[in-house]
């Protein structure tokens, strides 16, 4: 009883607080209705045994929040309800249920901002994505499904979802795979261990728009340094759409077109500067995974004739998956939200589209285009495909996740 009824005052709370930073006035009709309903119904659910003070409170503070012309007799009103509903409270709950309510007082601000910023933004765009061509200037009307339809059909997308997905496939194994590699060596007694790990690190605390301006000049054709190493003149690494296998491949004899000729040069560019930025952040992970295994399991296997290499994928990979599929997991998240490399290299999407990923896309249909409706829809097919490449990579790797270490 006392955690359903914290749970409802929290509610009350951070409706409050919403209601004094976002002027209800300009919020459509559905969302009074919807509070309404919600705070109704919360309340028939603690009615049973509970104060009726409490309920009395929210209605008043219902009242208040429904007040949309002036804030501040609104606030009067609803702080008027919440303390209505805290006598009622005082009352009736035992110690420690007035202690339970007092650490939910303390977590909803938290909560609330998360539900301010995060979830009702999530359920705007979802909102917005069935809207026809909205653009904060004018009025729209309701395109149901239309936009999803549009989606479906445009290639630009594909190209764009077709770009993330050769991203994710290479960014995310190849860079836990150089930081697991790094981290292990780092992990060895070697001189100087403190200043190499402080070198890898340096990337990831660099500003990503910063790092990709260097980056910019490292890949200019004219003065880079990258041609200048490779003792290459003139290649514009940013501006080449040829694919990588079909590049590798070719003296062969063996073409490849289309998706299999693989991902541009100009994209593996950008890919090579998103592994280094983010390697550092991987090797300090893997780093306090690597510190958590007992030597002893090392001790015992040399005892028993066991080499470097068998040590490691006998001890060490399978007690360090804990880390690593925290690493894919958050790895694969991330990179299907690459953009802002993407931007700051290749800011049209490079030739032929090459480069242009689904959060470029987005951006570029929001806010260049100025549709949001589109842009909206694109956010909702991403959110969805995202989620369900994470709940397969759970069902299918962390059952191979050992957490004994």
């Amino acid at each position: 009883m006392g955690l359903r009824l914290s749970l409802y005052l929290g509610f009350l709370v951070s409706t409050l607080l919403v209601r004094l930073l976002w002027d209800l006035r300009f919020a459509p009709s559905w969302l009074y209705a919807a509070l309404a309903l919600l705070v109704v119904g919360l309340g028939l659910w603690i009615m049973r045994g509970s104060p009726a003070l409490v309920w009395a409170g929210g209605l008043v503070t219902l009242a208040g929040l429904g007040v949309g012309y002036f804030n501040a007799v609104a606030s009067l009103i609803a702080l008027a309800g919440l303390f209505i509903s805290y006598h009622g409270w005082r009352n009736h709950l035992s110690e420690k249920d007035q202690a339970a309510f007092w650490g939910w007082v303390f977590v909803w601000p938290a909560l609330a901002l998360l539900l301010f910023w995060q979830v009702l933004p999530a359920f705007y765009a979802v909102w917005l994505s069935l809207l026809d061509r909205f653009n904060f200037l004018g009025p729209s009307r309701f395109a149901g499904l239309g936009n999803y339809e549009i989606l479906l059909r445009d290639p630009l997308f594909w190209k764009a979802m077709g770009n993330t997905f050769w991203f994710v496939a290479f960014t995310v194994p190849i860079g836990i795979g150089l930081a697991a590699l790094i981290a292990i060596l780092l992990n060895e007694r070697v001189r100087f261990q403190g200043l190499f790990r402080t070198l890898y690190f340096l990337p990831y605390i660099t500003a990503l728009t910063a790092a990709a301006a260097v980056w910019d000049w490292i890949y200019n054709p004219e003065f880079g340094f990258l041609n200048y190493l490779l003792g290459t003149q003139g290649l514009d690494w940013l501006n080449r759409p040829e694919g990588i296998f079909s590049l590798l491949l070719a003296p062969l004899g063996l073409p490849l077109q289309g998706f299999f000729a693989g991902p541009s040069l100009a994209f593996v560019a950008i890919m090579v500067m998103t592994i280094w930025h983010f390697l550092g952040y991987q090797i300090v992970v893997l780093l306090a995974g690597l510190q958590n295994i007992p030597r002893e399991y090392y001790e015992a296997a040399e005892l028993d004739g066991a080499s470097w290499w068998q040590q490691q994928w006998l001890i060490t990979w399978p007690l360090l998956s804990p880390a690593t599929f925290f690493l894919f997991t958050l790895g694969l998240i991330g990179a299907f939200q690459v953009f802002t490399q993407v931007l700051i290299l290749t800011p049209t999407g490079g030739v032929l589209q090459d480069t242009l990923t689904v959060t470029l896309y987005l951006y570029n249909k929001g806010f260049r285009d100025s549709d949001f409706s589109y842009a909206s829809a694109i956010a909702v097919v991403v959110f969805g495909v995202i989620l369900i490449l994470t709940l397969i990579q759970q069902r299918v790797l962390e059952r191979r996740v050992n957490y004994e270490a």
